[in-house]
Order: C-alpha cells, then sequence, then structure tokens
C-alpha cells in the first residue's frame, strides 16, 4: 500500500504551501480525474475521503459549466440546510470562496461573479452575512456569471428535498449519504435528467454509517472488487449501474494529501493515522471510504443478495395491476411450485392512493431445509373484491397442483385490518387454516425473561432465516428496496415510507408466510366459520368477478 507514497515531510511541505485560499486554485489530481469523468457520464459519482475537496470539485464543476453555456442553470443541492446557522454560514462561505477562486479562468469579458438574491436580484455588496445565510436558507442564494449585460448562467444552491429539486438543468447532490430521505429526492431527480440528454447529474458523499441508507445501494461496489493506490483514484461501476470515482486516505496520501495528528498536528500517514483513531469503524467509512456492512437493516445487503441469487428462475415477484399480471402470476406459479408444503402470507392494506401502502401476499414452499419465496404479489385496491380474487385464484393454483396438495396454512396481518381480516378468514376458512396475526400481541419464548412482541418475534425469525441462506427470495429490484426500508429499533422493526407507499409491506407478508410453515395454531373451518378439524370439508368456492384492466 506504500508504493508511490510521498513522505509525511513531503507531504506536510505541499500541504502547508496551498494553506489557505491557495488550495481552491489548484486542483488535486483525484479533483480533476472526477472532472474529466463526467465528461464521459451522464450520471457519476465522487465518493471520496472527509475533507478532501468534493464540495470544491463541485464549484469548479459548476464554473465550468456556466463558462461554457449562457443561459445555464446548476442546482447543488446540500445536505446541510438543516443544521443550525452557523453551519449554514460556514457552508455558505465555503462555495463561494471556492467558486470565486476559480472564477480567474472564466472567459474574457465576463463580469466578476455575483452572488445575488434569486428574487430579488441584489448583489453582494448589499448583503450581510445573516443575509448571506438567510438566503441560503430560504433557496433563494444564486451564483450568475454574467456573459454580457443581459446574458447571465446560475448556480442556484439549494437543500435537497423532494420539493426543492424541480428545476431543469444541471444537479449536484453534494453528501447524499447524510440525506435522511435519499431515496425520495432520487425519485425527483430522475425524470429530470431523463429529460434532456445534454444535463447531468453528480453525486458526492463518503460511504453512509448505515447500509441501509439508499446511498448505499445506489454507490457500493461489486463484492469482490479490490483497488489499488492511485493518486487520482479509482473508477468503478455499482451494483445499481452508477459510475463512481473512488479516492480513499491512501489515495490522497500519494498525491501528497496528508490527514494530521489531533495534537501536534504533523502530517499522519493514513495508517497512523488509523492507529491513532478512536472509532476504527468511523475512520474506515470516513478515510478509508469502505461501504460496512450492518447498521439497523433488518436484512444485510450481502444476504439479501445472495437470496435473490437463489431465487432466479424459481422465484417471482409481481405488481397485480389488472388480468394479465394475475394470469402471468399463476402461470408462473403452476411452473414452478413443487410437492412441499406451500404456506401464504398476507399484508392486507385496504387503499389504493398513489402514496398509500400495498396489500402483499407471499406464497412460500417448504423445499428441505430452505424456505423459497415462490411468488410474492403486490397491489393496491380500495376493492376487497380484488384482493379476495387474488386470494381465490392463489389457493386454486397450489389446490390444483398434481402432488402435495392444498396450502397448509393463510397467516394475514390483523393489527389494523382486524375486520377484513376476520372477513377473510371466514371467507377462505373452508380451504385452509386461516390465522390471524396481531403484531402487538406477545408470547413467551423459552430462555427469554420477559415476553416478546409477534412483531419483534416474527421479524427476528425471517431476517435470520435469510441471513443464513435459507430463503430464496424474487430477484426482482422492488422487492430488495422493499426489504430495505425495515429496520431493527429497540428489539424490534420498524420501517421507513418508500416514494410510492412502501413500507415493507413484502417483508411483512414473507415473515408471515414462515410463520404459516410451523404454526400449528388454529384449524379448517368450513363454509359457515365453523371449526371442523383437519380434513377436507365441502364448500362452495367464492368467484367474484374478475380483475378488470
Amino acid at each position: 500500500m506504500d508504493s508511490g507514497r510521498r513522505t509525511p515531510e513531503d507531504a506536510g511541505h505541499q500541504a502547508g504551501a496551498t494553506a489557505g485560499q491557495q488550495h481552491l486554485l489548484r486542483l488535486r489530481a483525484g479533483q480533476r480525474e472526477f472532472l474529466r469523468g463526467v465528461e464521459k457520464h451522464r450520471l457519476a459519482a465522487f465518493v471520496a475521503r472527509r475533507q478532501f475537496g468534493k464540495t470544491t470539485t463541485f464549484a469548479a464543476l459548476a464554473m465550468k459549466k456556466m463558462m461554457k453555456r449562457p443561459n445555464h442553470t446548476v442546482v447543488f443541492g446540500s445536505a446541510k440546510l438543516n443544521l443550525s446557522r452557523e453551519i449554514v454560514r460556514k457552508e455558505a462561505e465555503v462555495l463561494q470562496r471556492a467558486i470565486r477562486a476559480l472564477h480567474p479562468g472564466g472567459p474574457p469579458g465576463a463580469s466578476v461573479l455575483q452572488v445575488a438574491d434569486a428574487q430579488t436580484g441584489r448583489a453582494p455588496d448589499q448583503l450581510t452575512p445573516d443575509d448571506f445565510a438567510d438566503l441560503f436558507e430560504a433557496q433563494r442564494l444564486e451564483f450568475r456569471l454574467w456573459h454580457d449585460r443581459t446574458t447571465y448562467s446560475r448556480t442556484k444552491v439549494v437543500a435537497l428535498r423532494p420539493d426543492t429539486v424541480g428545476e431543469t438543468g444541471d444537479l449536484m447532490c453534494d453528501e447524499i449519504g447524510r440525506i435522511a430521505n435519499w431515496q425520495e429526492v432520487w425519485e425527483a431527480v430522475e425524470p429530470i435528467i431523463s429529460s434532456d440528454p445534454t444535463f447531468r447529474l453528480t453525486l458526492s458523499t463518503t460511504p453512509p454509517p448505515d447500509d441501509s441508507h439508499y446511498s448505499f445501494a445506489m454507490l457500493v461496489p461489486t463484492v469482490g472488487t479490490e483497488f489499488k493506490v492511485n493518486p487520482a483514484g479509482n473508477w468503478y461501476r455499482s451494483e445499481m449501474g452508477v459510475m463512481v470515482l473512488r479516492l480513499d486516505a491512501h489515495d490522497a496520501w500519494a498525491d501528497g494529501v496528508p490527514v494530521y495528528d489531533l495534537d501536534k498536528g504533523e502530517p499522519l500517514a493514513p495508517e497512523e493515522h488509523r492507529r491513532r483513531a478512536w472509532d476504527k469503524e468511523a475512520w474506515d467509512r470516513n478515510y478509508g471510504v469502505r461501504f460496512l456492512f450492518g447498521g439497523t437493516a433488518a436484512v444485510s445487503i450481502p444476504a439479501l443478495s445472495h437470496a435473490q441469487a437463489a431465487g432466479l428462475g424459481q422465484c417471482l415477484c409481481i405488481r397485480v395491476d389488472d388480468d394479465s399480471d394475475l394470469e402471468e402470476a399463476m402461470r408462473f406459479l403452476r411452473q414452478h411450485l413443487g410437492v412441499g408444503p406451500v404456506s401464504l402470507g398476507f399484508d392486507v392494506a385496504t387503499t389504493e392512493g398513489d402514496t398509500s401502502n400495498p396489500s402483499a401476499l407471499a406464497v412460500m414452499e417448504r423445499n428441505g431445509s430452505e424456505f423459497p419465496v415462490r411468488l410474492m404479489l403486490v397491489w393496491k385496491t380500495a376493492d376487497p373484491a380484488r384482493a379476495e380474487l387474488i386470494v381465490a385464484e392463489t389457493l386454486d393454483e397450489i389446490e390444483q397442483r398434481a402432488d402435495g396438495g392444498r396450502a397448509r396454512r393463510l397467516c394475514i396481518d390483523a393489527t389494523s385490518e382486524r375486520y377484513f381480516a376476520q372477513h377473510i378468514r371466514k371467507r377462505f376458512g373452508g380451504r385452509v387454516p386461516v390465522e390471524l396475526v396481531i403484531a402487538s400481541e406477545t408470547i413467551e419464548l423459552p430462555g427469554e425473561p420477559e415476553p416478546v412482541t409477534m412483531k419483534a418475534y416474527l421479524g427476528a425469525d425471517f431476517a435470520q432465516h435469510v441471513e443464513d441462506g435459507r430463503v430464496p427470495l424474487p430477484p426482482e429490484r422492488y422487492l430488495k428496496d422493499d426489504f430495505r426500508l425495515v429496520k431493527r429499533r429497540k428489539g424490534s422493526f420498524e420501517a421507513e415510507l418508500g416514494p410510492n407507499g412502501e413500507h415493507g409491506d413484502t417483508f411483512d407478508a414473507a415473515k408471515l408466510a414462515l410463520h404459516g410453515q410451523k404454526s400449528t395454531a388454529g384449524g379448517i373451518l368450513s363454509a359457515e366459520g365453523l371449526r371442523v378439524g383437519g380434513n377436507r370439508t365441502r364448500f362452495t368456492t367464492f368467484r367474484p368477478t374478475r380483475l378488470r384492466a
């Protein structure tokens, strides 16, 4: 790791010579490499060690864009607008100083770069420091580069929120790993960049502390990727297809950019700096630029990736919007369902708005020591008949398989939809044992001093089965993103809200299906809702009207 690296004395000498504003005028090898890469890739990310100069790089890129195209807009999105006024002011001053320092390379005849109120057009000499910070917080701060007396290009500074990134143009998103709702912001940003081939989207961050953050999935390198020390950093394509320039403390050290001792201030080689660090894991993220698996996610990315790889060709996740979707799902189930015991997990939501929670129905088959989720159905509806139809069609396919018989159990979440869950039990209780699961109810476990809730027990049991590699899952991206919304918190599981109402519904349906493979609670009901034991009973199948497109 030491080949080609400068000595601490050399590095310290260069760092001292470039202190203050001078370092803004002399771009480092990694910064120059990213500026070159942006010309090749419309979507590119700069994942670099802390305090390397990612914001300065973006300022240089903004200047380049403004000089190149009159009447062009660059939107600079910051994650720090939610912090205190002092931090806001510091961020604004850094960006202002960086852009001003880079301005001398502008086109002949261009006026001095202007900092302005986007609403009133007030010039810099009319802005106090407090005014400057207020504009930054109010999304009205912009930098203008005039090409002539009537034409200018601008960089507008906004908070990175879904409602503030609607302007068309190039977009720069700074420190995305610190934006809590980055997935929602991405949902708002992607259509803008896709609308014009000349627009560019650049991202910057250090790896987030929690691997459930959406930026982690977007930017994590594929397993087994190795990086050699390079002053310009190393390019790689992430698992989600984003081109990323990675630059860690070792790369920076090779370019003469050290980190400094907290006491004496002498430049330190990365190995020594890490040795002295109190929190080695934080060092590995912030300086080693390592994507560390862990955090609060219910299921880790490696386990989830393994489960989906195992599910290729034998598992499917599909959204049911009309008859053709349901027919495709049933055809897949018919072709891939084996002879093992089958259970169903039903997470219910009786709404159909754009941002409402979907329903999810998981079909799980036991295959030796594995529990593959053969089929995951997802839909939105406020019509109970549609939900009943989907359940009925699924039970039909299971019952009609050549060997193995009908489903052993249907477990349904009755926590907030108890009336509908009871209706489902009465409707289908003659075909399959239907167990109502209430998340807040507690159970006693051997060896546990206190009872645990069903939500905590079922979530932990299912997550452990996935981590153990025993649950092949459908390989679709929807399911992966939905699973990653589920977090471990305070001994239980909670789900964040996705951009289209997703709420870990497929995770809940799958955990209910796993419970259905093990549970012996309850028995089969007759069509009238009376318990009749384990033998198959006669009943009239409920057949609602087919779904319409």
